[in-house]
């Protein structure tokens, strides 16, 4: 069996879309775990329908405490499947998504399959849609970069989510590669899905995508200290070559630059507590990139 477990916060006018995608699957052995998260408006009503509709494989829960970790971890306990789909209410999966990463997961023998997926993005308006896909050279490289999939792209075995305790209920961001981090340094098999099976959709004001200035630097921070403690944990173990300290150095300053006409004194600050260093090509095409943006807002 597979558990879908689903936080569910306001999420009324969406959280069909996500349930039919469910409903839709190729794979039949599912469970569906619908976790109310605090939400204030009709969203309870939804749920309850859903499992009037299907009593033997659709059950909703109720969480007080805020946050999806602790709606995901309220979905674990009750959960009777060997793999979870952790899914976000306002995601949608493809109908084979769960029978193609159920295969991939009994041929390799992994812990977690990390998937491809689309990521639509509300621009000024407009959907922007992008193909995201892993990266599976090197496991480090991919953990630094965020190149591991997304919560609803991947498929995680239970066993191994729970061996490091679940989700941090203290995030507020990065919480999915926080946790691949902890399972990792738990020896978790990794496997791959290059093709897309998963549309994850993205707000202007949703949590990755903040414009609030402080929120924006407790997001920039979450970052910051998960990348920190990856090269503490690779530096203990040996395992911080001269190619992982370049590449840790260039993702966290390009990351960091491209946000320094949001929150200059932050990027500017971490960068010199970072003592970061980086090619003088990249830091005369990021102050090209710069003087664009401030000419032509682009």
């Amino acid at each position: 069996m597979i558990s879908v477990i689903m936080p569910c916060y306001n999420c009324q006018s969406f959280v069909s879309r996500a349930i039919e995608s469910v409903l839709k699957q190729t794979y039949t052995d599912w469970e569906l775990i619908l976790v109310n998260n605090n939400s204030a408006d009709q969203t309870q009503s939804v749920l309850d329908g859903y499992c009037a509709l299907y009593p033997d494989k659709i059950y909703t829960y109720i969480e007080m405490k805020p946050g999806a970790p602790a709606a995901r971890n309220k979905g674990l306990k009750y959960a009777k499947g060997e793999w979870i789909q952790f899914m976000d209410s306002d995601d949608e999966l493809y109908s084979d998504k769960i029978e193609k990463q159920v295969e991939i997961a009994e041929n390799t023998s992994c812990d977690i399959v990390s998937g491809a997926y689309y990521l639509n993005k509300l621009v000024d308006g407009k959907v922007i849609n992008t193909l995201k896909v892993p990266r599976n050279a090197n496991i480090y490289e991919s953990l630094i970069s965020s190149k591991l999939g997304i919560t609803s792209a991947n498929l995680w075995r239970k066993e191994a989510v729970l061996a490091v305790g679940g989700w941090d209920e203290s995030l507020t961001s990065s919480q999915e590669y926080d946790m691949l981090f902890r399972m990792i340094v738990a020896h978790a098999v990794i496997g791959f899905d290059m093709h897309p099976r998963t549309i994850v959709y993205s707000l202007e004001n949703s949590v990755s995508n903040s414009l609030n200035k402080q929120r924006l630097i407790r997001i920039l921070e979450n970052r910051v200290s998960l990348r920190l403690r990856i090269k503490q944990h690779l530096s203990n173990e040996g395992l911080l070559t001269i190619q992982l300290a370049q590449f840790w150095d260039l993702y966290l300053y390009d990351h960091l630059i491209k946000r320094k006409l949001l929150v200059p004194e932050y990027v500017f600050r971490r960068l010199n507590e970072l003592a970061i260093r980086v090619p003088l090509k990249v830091v005369i095409k990021q102050k090209a990139r710069f003087f664009l943006q401030r000419i032509f807002g682009k």
